[in-house]
Formats: structure tokens, C-alpha cells, sequence
């Protein structure tokens, strides 16, 4: 059975370079692969009205459905470009995830500690990240910040093999396309991507 690699590319822009990078590694394995554009998503901001202590979000947005093909996942990568910090749209699809995480393990805001082990993907699917900003790099203390978020969903970080090693900082340009010129970060996105692959197959 062929493994089944998802991308969620958090870019508030269709078919940008996010994606672009996102095709272009997904296209040299062999995987079953897909590619979620947050751009094309409805994704609300919390209402934090706990009711996803007991049931799925309630708010009727594309939420459940991305949270449905991540859990039928062998890995997950998370593309997303630097704007002042991450895409505020990606901040928001992380910041609801984590926040059905936190009501269930605390059974609300109430509560304390009464299901400290939840993991909202019981699987423990490998992650890893590509970051792509124009000219500039991520500060690793945002990087570190999102990777966490990710971890707390129940994900396991598979590290890059270079410098800041949580994440691939990939500088894409501003023009479309323009990220498929950097071949050396075309490189090391690929070999982490297989060594995603490969961690999966040890598992």
C-alpha cells in the first residue's frame, strides 16, 4: 500500500509559492499524496464556547473535514509562508486544533488536568515543516512556536539535517513560481521529505 503524504500549505495565496514547493516534492515521490490550500478553506477564528469538549467544532466552517484527511495521513507536512509572523490564516487553523486539544484534556477552561494524555491524533503521525518568506528568514522562536503547536496535536517532528534543523527556511521570492529557482532548497526539501518517508516505514 503506497503511503499517503497530505500537505496543508497555509498561504493566504491560491497557487502560490507555497504550493508550488508543495507539488513540486510531493510529484518526486511515489506516495499517495493531496494538497489542502488554506486559501480555498473556510477557516473561523475560535468562539471558545467549549462545546468541542464533547463533539466536533460546531462551527461550520472546513475545519472538521481538513481534521478528518489528516487523521487518514501516514505524515503530514505544514507549508507556510513568513508575513509579520506566520499567515495569520495558518495561525488560526493551528489555534483551532490546539484549542479542542486543550478543552478536552482540561474538560474546559473550569477544570484542571482530567485527560492530560489526549492526543486529537491518536496515530501520532511524523510532521515536518517548510517556512518560505520573500527575502528575509523566520526568527527560530517562531518557528519554535508553531512546530509546538503541531507536537501538542499528537504529531511527531522529523527534524531537517541542517540549520535551524525544526524546520526547512526556504527564501521563495515574492513572484509566483519564483521558489522553484532555489534549487539548493529544493534540495533539502526533498531529502527531508524522504527521510519522512523513510520514518514511516520504520514504524
Amino acid at each position: 500500500m503506497k503511503t499517503k503524504l497530505l500537505a496543508i500549505v497555509g498561504s493566504h495565496r491560491k497557487n502560490g509559492n507555497c504550493y508550488a514547493l508543495a507539488k513540486s516534492i510531493l510529484e518526486s515521490t511515489s506516495s499517495k499524496s493531496r494538497i489542502i490550500q488554506l486559501a480555498s478553506k473556510k477557516i473561523e477564528f475560535c468562539v471558545l464556547c467549549e462545546k468541542c469538549v464533547h463533539e466536533d467544532c460546531v462551527l461550520t466552517d472546513d475545519l472538521n473535514q481538513i481534521l478528518a484527511e489528516m487523521k487518514k495521513a501516514d505524515a503530514i507536512m505544514f507549508i507556510f509562508p513568513k508575513y509579520l509572523l506566520a499567515s495569520s490564516k495558518f495561525l488560526a487553523f493551528l489555534e483551532r486544533l490546539d484549542t479542542i486539544v486543550h478543552m478536552r484534556k482540561h474538560k474546559g477552561y473550569k477544570h484542571t488536568f482530567t485527560e492530560p494524555n489526549y492526543r486529537l491524533l491518536p496515530k501520532q503521525q511524523p510532521f515536518c515543516v517548510f517556512a518560505l518568506s520573500g527575502t528575509g528568514r523566520f526568527k527560530k522562536e517562531t518557528l519554535r512556536t508553531v512546530v509546538e503547536y503541531i507536537e501538542s496535536l499528537g504529531l511527531t517532528l522529523v527534524s531537517h539535517d541542517h540549520p535551524p534543523f525544526i524546520a526547512v527556511n526556504v527564501r521563495a521570492g515574492d513572484e509566483k513560481g519564483e521558489v522553484l529557482k532555489n534549487k539548493a532548497a529544493l534540495k533539502q526539501c526533498t531529502e527531508l521529505t524522504k527521510k519522512i518517508i523513510k520514518s514511516i516505514k520504520k514504524n
